[in-house]
């Protein structure tokens, strides 16, 4: 298997074969640039096809997993196969590295899917480069070339929803913690410690505003009776409690 130079990705753009719509200053040593079209699918949002051309920029919210779709249209003879990888420099940003290939016989804008797996909205300019292709010839032509779906103008491939479970439909699955503890599995530790703290904390003010609740309503059923003295002493000895509860949590060593 060999794989094709820069002079001769070339020559094949020039006479309109690999790579339609490809600019040569995109070519490198062995690979070619592809950039980055208007049309991009939001996976996160239902598969929701977006088109950036007025905004000029695709923007990718933070742990939103998307499809860009290449500026470049690709067509992919059948003797040879396309390699694509993601541009490092989109690694250091927070996108997910993508590795996939077109087939032989491929034709039309390749489907790139990444994921934004940092805190920040992520904004990228349409026509910047997003991934290297290079291109291996075969030792002879494929005897059964690729066959699906081209171009993902319009959609894109057929999702397999039915793979994608809620917790309630396998709560049951060996091994599986409740679905408190699953959500901070996948949050990071700092998130997960603080919301932890949290929860207990607010446990706690939740039991102080119950036993004060208690407190109000002995001290109306006092009024309401004329037999305000024991309903009183009830209430005084129970803030008392309430006081002495609250200071040993403030006292008490931090988390």
């Amino acid at each position: 298997m060999t794989i094709l130079s820069d002079s001769e990705i070339k020559e094949k753009i020039v006479n309109k074969e690999l790579i339609i719509g490809g600019d040569l200053s995109n070519i490198g040593p062995a690979c070619y640039e592809l950039r980055l079209g208007k049309i991009y699918y939001d996976l996160t949002e239902n598969g929701r096809r977006i088109d950036a051309g007025d905004q000029g920029r695709v923007l990718i919210k933070p742990g939103h997993r998307v499809v860009l779709i290449t500026l470049e249209k690709l067509k992919i003879p059948n003797n040879i196969l396309a390699r694509v990888i993601s541009k490092g420099s989109l690694f250091s940003i927070g996108l997910s590295p993508v590795c996939t290939y077109a087939d032989p016989g491929f034709p039309g804008n390749l489907g790139i899917v990444t994921q934004n797996f940092s805190d920040k909205y992520i904004e990228i300019p349409i026509g910047e480069p997003i991934a290297k292709v290079d291109f291996s010839l075969l030792s002879r032509d494929s005897k059964n070339p690729y066959q699906g779906q081209h171009g993902f103008q319009t959609q894109i491939w057929p999702i397999k929803h039915q793979f994608q479970k809620t917790y309630k439909e396998i709560k049951n699955y060996p091994k599986l913690g409740t679905e408190e503890e699953e959500a901070f599995k996948i949050l990071p530790q700092a998130t997960a410690s603080v919301l932890r703290k949290l929860q207990r904390k607010q446990r706690k003010i939740d039991i102080s505003i119950v036993i004060f609740l208690i407190i109000s309503t002995f001290i109306l059923i006092g009024l309401s009776t004329n037999q305000i003295e024991p309903f009183l002493a009830i209430s005084i000895n129970l803030i008392s409690s309430a006081i002495i509860s609250a200071f040993v949590w403030i006292a008490g060593p931090k988390e």
